[in-house]
């Protein structure tokens, strides 16, 4: 008699090892107000879900800014009308639900992901260097009754006003889809697209002249991220 073996089905990678249970992931963000870099650790809470916790720090930009330059050729870019700069560090608590996992080699692993936290803001004056008559340009913070684009120069050091800058409390969300594209079962290499939402608690976040205030910031996001899951 002949006997004959065959397989009749590939098991699963992660069918036949062990579960990874933790990850650290760092990331580069930029959304239709600015850009910013992003870290996270999760833990896994059951076969599916992880807890999450980590930051996001971005700047956040008005949606009429647009740059201009000045007549000389080594002009640093600036936004005429911006008053203050804005920016934002986002302790964050959240969670990654997998729908799709991985269960072979190349596949695409793709998880909805949800993050909530304070928005710690940092409202800062704009400086602009100024042309001035038989002199050099000096910095001065911007004031648009004065201040045009017969002497305006370039931008001042982003560094220039800190000292006069305002912290601006508020709270912060984010909801999104995570796409893991790597084929190595330890890391992490792909991304996530969503929306981030700021809430400032203060009404004098004032950022470009003659557009009315707003403490309410959304915007898309997209965002590339590389990181180690780890048992």
């Amino acid at each position: 008699m002949l006997s004959f073996s065959a397989i009749g089905q590939e098991h699963a990678t992660d069918e036949t090892t062990t579960l990874m249970r933790r990850d650290i992931v760092g990331g580069i963000n930029f959304n239709t107000h600015g850009w910013g870099i992003a870290c996270f650790y999760g833990f896994q809470k059951n076969y599916k879900y992880k807890n999450t916790i980590g930051f996001t720090f971005t700047n956040i930009r008005h949606e009429k800014e647009y740059k201009i330059y000045g007549d000389l050729s080594n002009s640093k870019g600036y936004y005429l009308g911006k008053l203050n700069s804005l920016v934002s560090l986002r302790p964050t608590f959240g969670g990654k639900l997998v729908l799709f996992k991985t269960r072979r080699e190349n596949g695409i692993e793709i998880s909805a992901k949800w993050h909530l936290g304070p928005s710690l803001g940092l409202l800062k004056p704009v400086y602009l260097r100024i042309d001035k008559v038989n002199s050099s340009p000096v910095d001065e913070r911007y004031n648009p009754t004065v201040h045009n684009q017969g002497n305006i120069a370039s931008r001042s050091s982003w560094l220039k006003g800190l000292s006069e800058a305002k912290f601006v409390p508020g709270a912060f969300a984010k909801i999104g889809f995570d796409f893991d594209f790597s084929h190595i079962r330890t890391t992490i290499s792909g991304g996530e697209f969503g929306m981030m939402f700021d809430y400032f608690f203060s009404n004098n976040v004032n950022i470009l002249y003659n557009n009315p205030k707003s403490n309410f910031y959304s915007c898309l996001y997209l965002q590339f991220n590389f990181g180690q899951k780890l048992y």
